[in-house]
């Protein structure tokens, strides 16, 4: 129990500043995607296809934290992990 109690600050702490941040990336990223629908700005191509495939893959990633923590919320049922 007690260790639960240091733990929560720090975890309402961590989901916040990630929501907060998760906000800030997304209007960025439809500025990105406004900007290169309307435009070819000058450094699309492979390099820009290369960032976006990384940033996908971390998307990928930070979805799969995600629905572990809602799990063991207890929001959805847990994964099983193979």
């Amino acid at each position: 129990m007690a260790e639960t109690q240091h733990v929560l600050p720090a975890l309402k702490v961590d989901l916040t500043w990630s929501q907060l941040y998760a906000k800030a990336m997304h209007k960025d990223l439809v500025a990105i995607s406004t900007a290169v629908n309307k435009t070819q700005p000058t450094t699309s191509g492979p390099k820009m296809k290369k960032d976006a495939e990384k940033l996908r893959d971390q998307l990928k990633s930070a979805n799969q934290t995600v629905d572990e923590l809602s799990g063991d919320a207890g929001l959805r049922p847990a994964r099983i992990k193979k």
